[in-house]
């Protein structure tokens, strides 16, 4: 068993942990039949995305919104961290697989991603919800501006290695340590995380596994805060997690020939969709 391996068996032990105690902690939601499909729409559009580049988070606060369903944003982020333990896994295992990366880089990824994940869990959880959606929104405007601005060619960065070393690695564990704190506050750190492999001369292709194997780690450490508390949308985190995982095995063929340029102007719209839904619900 080499250090891949590992980590891949590690994550999986991680994810059946929290998918247990999620069960043990299991409470009853009332959904309607198309309230369930809504539910499965968004778990399913939102991880097909994410898996070919998007990310979920924005997505599905997005399409939650429009389709009025899972109203409180606290046990939404619950949900959200709590489905993607499931979905992330299942796309580790399939880019690990495939797609060659510095092992070095991807440990740092992880182990700074999932520190930030579970410090800023503990805080989601205790703050107001008013501090909450201020931070959704802040982040947000961030994630846009970072977006807009590689859009436009003024973040443009070309670079085909796969893996960061010296200095670049304490700043890329900077970068990480941050991006790992947005999930607890219902946003994604794809920008982020894209940015920064661009930043420190890392193909984008890299970023895939990064995220995927990061997440892995993350996202149970920072759901069972959230299950812990009591602060999420049971059935709803079911849903999205089986129709999410349906949604990445049908998205991961088409890495290959995704246009990513149209797909972040997609995901451009999503995000100011939800800075102008977040300013206005003050």
């Amino acid at each position: 068993m080499n250090a891949f391996d590992v980590i891949k068996f590690v994550a999986i032990i991680f994810a059946v942990i929290v998918t247990v105690y999620f069960f043990k902690r299991f409470s009853g939601e009332k959904l309607t039949i198309l309230e369930q499909g809504k539910i499965a729409f968004i778990g399913f559009i939102s991880n097909l995305l994410d898996t070919i580049g998007i990310g979920s988070f924005a997505v599905i606060i997005a399409l939650r919104r429009m389709l009025g369903v899972m109203p409180d944003d606290v046990k939404l982020i619950g949900s959200m961290n709590i489905q993607a333990v499931i979905t992330a896994l299942a796309q580790m295992l399939i880019f690990l697989h495939f797609i060659k990366t510095d092992l070095t880089t991807l440990l740092v990824a992880i182990a700074m991603i999932t520190l930030g994940g579970f410090l800023s869990s503990l805080v989601a959880t205790r703050v107001e919800k008013r501090i909450v959606h201020k931070v959704m929104l802040w982040a947000f405007i961030v994630t846009g501006i970072l977006l807009f601005l590689m859009q436009i060619n003024i973040l443009k960065f070309t670079s085909n290695g796969n893996e960061i070393f010296g200095i670049r690695l304490y700043l890329f564990a900077l970068f990480m340590l941050i991006a790992g704190t947005l999930p607890a506050f219902g946003v994604g750190y794809y920008s982020l995380v894209k940015t920064s492999i661009f930043l420190f001369g890392v193909s984008p292709i890299v970023a895939f596994p990064i995220m995927a194997a990061a997440s892995s780690y993350q996202m149970p450490l920072t759901a069972i805060t959230f299950i812990k508390k009591g602060m999420f949308y049971s059935k709803s985190a079911i849903l999205m997690a089986v129709f999410g995982v349906l949604g990445v095995f049908i998205a991961a063929p088409l890495i290959s020939v995704i246009d990513s340029y149209t797909l972040k102007w997609v995901l451009l719209v999503i995000v100011a969709y939800n800075i102008i839904t977040l300013s206005r619900n003050k």
